[in-house]
């Protein structure tokens, strides 16, 4: 890693506050980076293994890694360390355990390379584009926030500027397939407003989606002749 890495933080009106010189920042999210990428970027270092035999060592590793945090043990690597907790209430003595009261979680703390690494970050600081901004999204079914989805049922997306106004037929809320795949268009909207857009999730298939907000709406609720998206960048998963 670079010793002086730059990253480009935006900076939005800081709704929690009424000042309006109060911003909240938020990293600019170049990119997704997955085991073929670091593979990649391994090979760059002009190692004798051919990008297909560490890309395909990565992936056996991470299967290995979720095995073991799903035994119960506490996973230390070159990231950080994982290990499972558990929420939900145990009433009683002899409570039982109940999955549709109590959810495994994973507890998630950087290790001591990647805190070495975030010392040497410094930011490039800009105001934001007027345009949507996507903070989370919850599952009102599960209660999940900016994690799983549930077809069908109501979901909560929050963030800024995210009124869905215009005539463009691109306006609109989406769920696009990780990969290959056709965004598919919300088609209940519940309620609509700057900071907050109530759906119902439509039908999707096990996988993983990129959710995005397309709008025309600007500053002041001025209509924009070309439509703006925001795509969250966490990718959130249906089914398994």
């Amino acid at each position: 890693m670079a010793e002086n890495t730059i990253l480009s933080v935006d900076l939005y009106d800081n709704i929690l506050t009424s000042d309006p010189n109060d911003y909240s920042g938020r990293v600019n999210i170049t990119g997704t980076v997955r085991n073929a990428d670091i593979a990649a970027r391994i090979v760059a270092e002009r190692t004798e293994y051919r990008k297909e035999t560490i890309e395909h060592i990565l992936n056996l590793a991470d299967q290995k890694k979720i095995e073991a945090i799903a035994q119960g043990k506490s996973l230390v690597d070159g990231v950080g360390q994982y290990l499972l907790n558990v929420s939900g209430s145990f009433i009683g003595t002899q409570p039982v355990f109940d999955p549709k009261v109590h959810k495994f979680g994973v507890t998630y703390t950087p290790g001591k390379l990647l805190q070495e690494a975030m010392k040497k970050l410094s930011a490039r600081l800009q105001i934001a584009q007027v345009g949507p901004a996507i903070n989370d999204i919850t599952d009102s079914t599960t209660g999940k926030v900016s994690e799983m989805l549930t077809p069908g049922g109501p979901a909560i997306i929050t963030g800024s500027g995210i009124l869905l106004k215009g005539d463009d037929p691109a306006v609109g809320v989406y769920f696009k397939p990780d990969g290959e795949g056709e965004a598919k268009k919300v088609d209940l909207v519940i309620a609509n407003t700057k900071s907050q857009i109530i759906i119902s999730i439509p039908t999707l298939a096990p996988g993983q989606y990129r959710l995005s907000v397309t709008t025309q709406a600007g500053a002041n609720y001025q209509i924009l002749k070309t439509p703006r998206t925001y795509e969250f960048p966490i990718l959130l998963t249906v089914g398994a």
